[in-house]
């Protein structure tokens, strides 16, 4: 009697693994990455190797998406968030200590072949950005049968943020997280779009300047459709960048433009970037007193004492990394209020993104993301 027993729980257990994806069984699917390229790989993926973690890449999401158990997925990543970003860098591992020990890759053009393909991920996952940087990088990789997936949070559309957030749940095996993430996404986005459109008023014109260079030299302004000046199309203002940057670019504008243009509102973008002493300070590590100190700075530029925007207090900061990423609703939202103070004058961006920390990021909020020149 007992010599069947043995096979036939064998059989059981191969059955239930074969019914049930849940024990580890995987899948071989094809999906559609932001490049409109067909990816065929097994799911849910295990080893991950991140590229563009500094900013468009898929890091926030992984730790939206796996919470504590993140670092478990990456295989290896780049090193901007670490040179690019060091307080976020700093607070994820003063969290997790295991970062520290994911090996490094480099970003883009600088990205290792051969250390990649020597690691064997599962995955390789990029931004578009990146992606158009690097294509014949990413090409080896391919060559050595490793996929590769392209992601795109830098056109700061809701339809690429949820496309992307949804293939990485797809990637994951949580299909089912991930489209929390995009409600929630959708309905904070959602707290300004349907007032916008009901906005009959003249657009404030707007001039955006990245402020890691510090108020010595002018940092990159953005075009049409990219970070900062996606956001401000998006929100109704009008950019002035558009005057003398391309659609899709970032460059610094020439001083004597900006002083023509004579903008409505100024928002210089801040971060830790310790390389430079004197730039914009927002971020985990920043107080409100360095902060203002930070922006009062911008405002002693030759001839800023004559724009209406200064003479006015409508000079802001708000932290660079709350553009092209998970949480870029915050920017949407704090732009919104900025141009239109009356119609979005019960929103608070700040305690907004503060419950999505609560709700999706396994580490603690602390600093200063957002501040004017009023505080």
């Amino acid at each position: 009697m007992t010599n069947w027993i043995l096979p036939l729980a064998i059989f059981c257990v191969m059955l239930a693994a074969i019914m049930n994806p849940c024990t580890g069984q995987k899948e071989t699917i094809t999906v559609t990455d932001l490049s409109g390229r067909d990816v065929t790989l097994n799911v849910p993926v295990e080893k991950i190797v991140l590229q563009g973690s500094g900013g468009g890449g898929a890091f926030l999401t992984l730790f939206a998406l796996e919470g504590k158990d993140a670092p478990k997925k990456i295989a290896a990543m780049d090193t901007t968030l670490k040179v690019n970003r060091m307080d976020i860098w700093e607070k994820f591992t003063d969290t997790f200590p295991e970062l520290k020990d994911i090996p490094e890759v480099g970003d883009a053009t600088t990205l290792s072949t051969e250390k990649v393909i020597s690691l064997r991920p599962d995955v390789v996952v990029t931004s578009q950005y990146g992606y158009n940087q690097a294509h014949e990088i990413y090409k080896k990789i391919e060559e050595a049968n490793i996929p590769v997936v392209v992601i795109d949070y830098h056109s700061e559309t809701l339809e690429n943020h949820t496309k992307s957030i949804l293939l990485m749940g797809e990637l994951l095996g949580r299909q089912e997280r991930a489209q929390e993430l995009v409600n929630y996404y959708t309905q904070e986005l959602d707290k300004v779009n349907q007032r916008l459109k009901e906005i009959d008023k003249k657009a404030p014109t707007v001039y955006v300047e990245c402020g890691s260079k510090g108020p010595s030299e002018y940092g990159g302004s953005y075009g049409k459709g990219f970070m900062w000046g996606g956001l401000v199309d998006r929100c109704r203002g009008a950019n002035i960048a558009e005057g003398a940057v391309a659609a899709g670019k970032s460059t610094a504008i020439n001083p004597e433009f900006l002083l023509k243009q004579n903008p409505d509102i100024i928002i210089i973008t801040g971060a830790y970037w310790p390389a430079v002493p004197d730039s914009m300070r927002l971020g985990y590590n920043t107080s409100v007193d360095e902060a203002l100190a930070s922006l009062r700075a911008f405002t002693k530029r030759p001839g800023w004492d004559r724009l209406d925007a200064v003479k006015n207090n409508r000079v802001y900061s708000i932290c660079h990394v709350l553009s092209r990423d998970i949480w870029d609703f915050v920017g949407n939202q704090y732009f919104a209020k900025l141009f239109y103070p009356e119609e979005f004058k019960d929103l608070d961006p700040e305690e907004n993104l503060k419950a999505f920390y609560e709700e999706f990021l396994p580490v603690e909020y602390s600093g200063v993301w957002m501040i004017s020149l009023k505080e």
